[in-house]
């Protein structure tokens, strides 16, 4: 920059441009640059400069604080990172531990599972159906498993197990293999039978949830399901009945107690009213007969593996009655009706 050879005090313009000049230095500045166009356009040219330094000065603020910004963005941004990596560990080491805990727990699942398969696949079911009184099958130890309609059993195999378990439900009669080392056990609802090697025949089908075990040969507990303790001992010829929790022992007077199994029927002076109910448990039957006078009356006779129709023929030419059929159920009726 070209300026006069003037003397100036150049600190004094520095004044004048920043505001700091009192009244008398404005006025000296005023009057060096009226003296002379050139001293007039110095004093412009200078307030330019000085314009433009202010002008560089506030970028380099400007930029200053911009980097700043920058700098303190990218700490944030370094500290967000810290924390999402922190995160990120976080969530993944919790992952790592849930699919840890997911992985056993679906181990123990297939386990079970295999457990469970291996179990079901060496379980047994044989079913009698209504029609099917007196289907026989024989156990893998040998024992003799003779059911009544309506029946059902279920066993696992023996070999693999220290006892002989059998679920009953219906009414069965079985001759059972002795086996001292493995104990032959039926389970029913309520009540649980054991026994070494006899013969016996075991009712759940009765009222009120009663269990009837009638021993024909050997020796059989009874004992109350979930209470071993409770439990009585049944000799040969004697029944033993299990009514909620109590247990009691006697006598069997049921000349056909396994007459649904042997079809071997006796009567002796029984009454009509037992002689039907008789016959239909042994037929699985429908025989009703609503006449009083004609329930009363007593009956005599034995029949071995005989049918049902040749039975009642039997009975009604003897006692004059006739029947009337009315789909499955049969009544008996007087002969002068």
């Amino acid at each position: 920059m070209r300026t006069n050879n003037i003397n100036i005090d150049w600190g004094l313009i520095a004044k004048y441009h920043s505001g700091e000049c009192s009244a008398d230095e404005i006025k000296q500045i005023q009057n060096w640059g009226e003296q002379d166009e050139r001293n007039k356009q110095t004093i412009k040219q200078i307030q330019k400069d000085l314009e433009l330094i202010n002008l560089n000065k506030e970028m380099e603020r400007v930029n200053v604080d911009l980097a700043w910004e920058k700098v303190r963005g990218k700490i944030r941004d370094e500290s967000l990172e810290d924390e999402l990596n922190v995160s990120k560990k976080f969530n993944f080491s919790r992952i790592l531990r849930y699919a840890a805990i997911l992985i056993i727990l679906i181990g123990l699942a297939f386990i079970t599972r295999m457990v469970y398969n291996n179990l079901n696949s060496n379980k047994f079911l044989i079913q009698a159906q209504l029609d099917e009184q007196g289907k026989k099958t024989t156990l893998p130890d040998g024992s003799v498993v003779i059911l009544n309609s309506n029946t059902k059993i279920e066993y696992n195999n023996f070999d693999a197990l220290n006892e002989r378990r059998v679920f009953l439900d219906g009414e069965a009669f079985f001759d059972v293999v002795k086996n001292k080392n493995k104990p032959f056990v039926i389970e029913t609802q309520d009540a649980e039978i054991r026994v070494l090697g006899t013969s016996f025949n075991v009712n759940t089908n009765l009222p009120k949830k009663r269990v009837e075990v009638f021993v024909k040969t050997g020796l059989v507990q009874l004992s109350e399901a979930g209470n071993l303790d409770n439990n009585i001992l049944i000799t040969p010829g004697n029944i033993g009945l299990l009514n909620k929790q109590t247990l009691k022992k006697q006598i069997n007077t049921d000349l056909n107690k396994l007459s649904w199994k042997t079809k071997k029927i006796i009567f002796n002076q029984d009454k009509l009213d037992i002689v039907l109910l008789t016959l239909n448990k042994t037929y699985n039957a429908q025989i009703i007969c609503n006449d009083k006078n004609i329930l009363n009356l007593r009956y005599t006779s034995t029949f071995n593996n005989q049918s049902l129709n040749s039975i009642l023929d039997v009975i009604c030419s003897t006692l004059d009655l006739k029947i009337k059929r009315e789909g499955n159920k049969i009544e008996l009726i007087s002969y002068t009706n």
